[in-house]
């Protein structure tokens, strides 16, 4: 798996910090979890397309919880 470069890292947390803007416009805020998850991605240097792949990976096991602590 390539690595991103240094510029490419660059520009995903300049997007990161965008996201972050816009969601707390709407008043939302990402979790401890969920900042950890994109921390997790910087530290790696993970392109986007196996950033994607853990950010679904991530949901799924979200919902799993939730349905489970529904029972």
């Amino acid at each position: 798996m390539n690595r991103l470069t240094d510029a490419e890292l660059a520009e995903a947390s300049l997007n990161l910090a965008k996201a972050r803007t816009s969601l707390e416009c709407e008043g939302l805020v990402l979790t401890d979890d969920e900042e950890a998850l994109f921390r997790q991605f910087e530290v790696e240097r993970l392109p986007h397309e196996e950033s994607r792949r853990r950010i679904v990976e991530f949901c799924r096991r979200q919902r799993e919880r939730k349905v489970h602590a529904a029972e």
